[in-house]
């Protein structure tokens, strides 16, 4: 979901005292808690979500959070639409998980695992948990990164986020193979159709210095989505908005994971050189 632009002539973002007000809120449980209201503003929320314009987007979030202080998705809208700078959004998003993980109790996270995602009351916690992974990616906390992203596996093996394709890269990027080949062991089928592992594949067998294996990979990968290969080797520019859906080996599916896989190899000068070598 974009953020609105510093130009819009829409009703202006929360600032960052009303944000922090309103995770106080959250945190200490003030406000209504029938579930009726909760059930109201999370259709408020779900409405928001499909809003076009984003004077229409933050009215639906308020009235959501006048009816429920503590709705997770609400909240995780005003925190990205906050004008934060990228400390103060992590801060707001650990805020927001905070608020997730209060909501769902402790008994959620004995009981629901390795199933999270199969149980509709944890998902805007999970939605939260990966935009506070993502914010720390962006933010170059990567150690921080990839401990979110592991947990969420451990709570939701099915993945049905993806966020392995995200942590994957974080992993190749500090170069910790171990944790990256177990990764990939552990959703070993996803070399043969996605577009992260089957070049990641290749960058990480380049790293433990196996350039035959490299080569097969490669063979491998560019079968899997030949359209990476220019991304990676600086003949195609990323692109500034990226495709709403995509097909495995399709041209959106490089677009959608150029930006991730391309710092995982330019952390590693030495692999791009190998790969513009290879015909």
């Amino acid at each position: 979901m974009p953020k609105p632009r510093k130009n819009s002539d829409s009703e202006p973002p929360f600032n960052p005292a009303a944000l922090r007000a309103m995770m106080e809120r959250a945190l200490g449980g003030f406000g209504p808690n029938k579930r009726n209201d909760e059930a109201r503003a999370q259709d408020l929320v779900y409405d928001a979500m499909e809003a076009s314009t984003w004077e229409r987007r933050l009215r639906l979030v308020r009235q959501a959070l006048e009816l429920d202080p503590e709705n997770v998705d609400a909240l995780l809208i005003v925190a990205e639409a906050a004008d934060l700078d990228s400390t103060e959004l992590i801060e707001a998003l650990r805020g927001v998980v905070a608020a997730g993980a209060k909501r769902l109790g402790k008994e959620a996270f004995k009981e629901l695992v390795p199933h999270f995602w199969g149980f509709i009351e944890t998902r805007p916690y999970m939605r939260a948990r990966e935009r506070l992974a993502s914010a720390l990616r962006k933010a170059g906390r990567l150690d921080e990164a990839a401990a979110e992203y592991a947990e969420m596996l451990t709570l939701n093996e099915n993945d049905n986020q993806g966020v392995r394709y995200d942590l994957l890269p974080v992993l190749l990027t500090q170069g910790r193979l171990d944790e990256a080949r177990s990764l990939m062991e552990r959703y070993k089928d996803d070399c043969q159709w996605n577009v992260v592992f089957a070049w990641g594949r290749v960058l990480e067998r380049l790293l433990s210095k196996d350039e035959v294996g490299a080569a097969n990979a490669l063979a491998v990968a560019r079968k899997q989505n030949a359209h990476m290969e220019a991304y990676l080797k600086g003949q195609r520019k990323l692109p500034k908005n990226l495709p709403g859906s995509y097909s495995p080996g399709s041209k959106e599916e490089a677009q959608c994971f150029a930006g991730v896989l391309l710092s995982a190899w330019n952390a590693h000068p030495e692999t791009s050189v190998w790969l513009s070598n290879q015909s």
